[in-house]
């Protein structure tokens, strides 16, 4: 749901306010297992190469709850028509978000001895996210013939909480692992019962002041402009990880108790441009700027470790272009850059004093040396003819993070510090899609098409590569790639309808999702004893919607 009203009670004065609220309800994907490992039970299990229609082995599996909701006030002031006019934005969010994801059955069981009686198996992954968070900024910008200027302060404050619990739900009755039964009691009749593996509770918050301007020469008949801009910025976080495996977290000194994190990090990123007008429709520039993430800590880490900021340079040129009457648009751009400090994430098995146990946590750290990033983005949008425009965009992304040293113990103690490779996440090295829009008015109601599809070359899941170490030998288990493929969607809709004389309009629309019902694995994970295990796309969706507008 979302509703807005605007208030001009003067020419110069504007106040629009906005709320909306959105609730989802969705069931997680099942993760299928495409290889076995050492898993004596993924070993006879039913490899599923395609999009499975039936599980192997039946579990409780319950919806992930969503709920979001934020009220937004914009107000505009024009003290000095064109030279100078003020603008505020004040915003409230709130979030909740539950995770009940039991979808690993034969896979996320570890026994290697191949005899299943009263052996428990489906682990179920239940998480809790609460977050709620304010902002403002505040705006001054202003123009004269030669000179365009902004300048403004932004303030930002979120306090987030989370917990995490892990537990089987089922339970082998025979030695062959043919059957099984539900896990009675609390494993999922009452999962307030069950143990907190992890919860922690942050405050972060940010602020910072910024100007730039853009100043056009008399010179080259206007066509040459100079942008230059300055931004501070600070940060600052305070957590507190007040419960690991059910229990108080023990710090590296051996101490139990809630463990804080307080923490600030301050900033100062210039951007630096050029740009050129060759002719009415053809621009180029040239565009240098940084900028950095802040540091923190990770709450699956079990002793809070903290880590520092990344910072990243980039160059950028380009050019924007219009041809044949403003009926092709043509943008291209290419960038590189170098990242410095760069946050890396490394698995850990559970430890509390000396005792090291096979649980494994995730801790963040920042890997030595620099990487180095760069690509080329290009979008082509024509209009060949009246109510009909088709666009195509494709963008390469490389990225470059040195090998990093593994710093943790693997579950035989053993100090793995080998140079593993580090995998930028979610980002295909090639990717590309196209839409296509018709619309066409007709005498009470407007005619709306679209198609749109997206491919990508593949994407890793994971950061870094899991290394493996036996007594005396190492084995390492690269991480695959997902596979690439092309997703078609569409949509077809009547809109400006309109319901008698109340001066309301309504949109009738039908679209579905995958509309060619591909199958993709795009999402692979690997383990030595888990296997290959993947996610696939979503089956093909149909949908009705009905829109008004009063």
């Amino acid at each position: 749901m979302h509703v807005e009203a605007m208030y001009h009670p003067v020419d110069n004065f504007t106040a629009d306010y906005a709320y909306d609220n959105a609730y989802d309800s969705t069931t997680t994907l099942w993760l299928q297992l495409l290889k076995p490992g050492t898993n004596k039970l993924a070993q006879v299990a039913t490899l599923q190469t395609t999009r499975a229609k039936r599980a192997n082995v039946g579990v409780p599996e319950e919806p992930s709850i969503g709920k979001t909701s934020g009220h937004r006030m914009t107000l505009d002031y024009k003290a000095i028509p064109q030279y100078l006019s003020f603008r505020s934005i004040t915003a409230y969010r709130e979030l909740s978000q539950s995770q009940f994801d039991n979808g690993m059955a034969a896979s996320s069981m570890s026994n290697t001895s191949g005899n299943f009686t009263n052996v428990s198996f489906a682990r179920n992954s239940l998480a809790g996210f609460w977050q709620n968070q304010i902002s403002q900024e505040i705006q001054a910008f202003g123009h004269t013939k030669r000179l365009k200027y902004q300048a403004g302060f932004i303030y930002f404050r979120e306090h987030a909480s989370d917990n995490a619990q892990a537990f089987y739900t089922n339970q082998f009755t025979n030695a062959a692992g043919s059957a099984y039964k539900l896990i009675s009691g609390p494993a999922y009749d009452n999962w307030a019962l069950q143990p907190i593996d992890r919860a922690s509770r942050v405050t972060s918050k940010s602020w910072g002041v910024y100007g730039n301007a853009v100043y056009t020469p008399p010179v080259l008949h206007d066509a040459l402009h100079l942008t230059a801009g300055l931004r501070w910025s600070h940060d600052g976080k305070r957590g507190t990880l007040t419960t690991v495996n059910n229990q108080a977290p023990i710090n590296s000194a051996g101490v139990s108790g809630p463990i804080d994190f307080d923490a600030g990090w301050s900033r100062v990123d210039p951007l630096l441009e050029i740009s050129g007008d060759l002719t009415k429709r053809v621009m180029l520039y040239g565009k240098w700027s940084t900028g950095y993430k802040p540091g923190g800590a990770n709450s699956r880490a079990q002793d809070y470790e903290a880590f520092g900021p990344e910072s990243v340079s980039m160059f950028e040129v380009g050019s924007k272009t219009e041809f044949f009457d403003q009926r092709v648009r043509f943008n291209v751009a290419g960038y590189w850059g170098d990242y410095k400090d760069i946050q890396v994430d490394f698995s850990k098995p559970y430890q509390i004093g000396n005792q090291l146990t096979t649980r494994t946590t995730t801790s963040t750290l920042n890997a030595p040396g620099r990487g180095d990033l760069s690509g080329v983005e290009a979008d082509l949008t024509v209009s060949p003819m009246r109510y009909l425009t088709v666009g195509l965009s494709y963008a390469y992304n490389y990225v470059h993070i040195p090998p990093t040293a593994n710093p943790y113990q693997n579950s035989s103690g053993i100090i793995s510090n080998i140079l593993v490779p580090i995998y930028q996440n979610y980002t295909p090295a090639h990717s590309g899609s196209f839409q296509v829009d018709y619309t066409r008015p007709f005498h009470g109601f407007t005619l709306l098409a679209h198609l749109d599809g997206n491919i990508d070359s593949g994407y890793y899941a994971s950061t870094t590569d899991p290394v493996y170490l036996g007594v005396g030998n190492a084995k390492n288990v690269y991480q695959p790639k997902g596979a690439s493929g092309l997703i078609v969607n569409g949509r077809i809709a009547i809109s400006d309808v309109r319901l008698g004389n109340t001066g309301t309009k309504a949109t009738f629309s039908l679209w579905s999702r995958n509309l060619f019902a591909e199958q993709h694995a795009y999402y692979k994970t690997l383990g030595v004893t888990t296997g290959l295990q993947s996610y696939f796309n979503e089956p093909r969706q149909f949908g009705g919607q009905v829109e008004l507008a009063f």
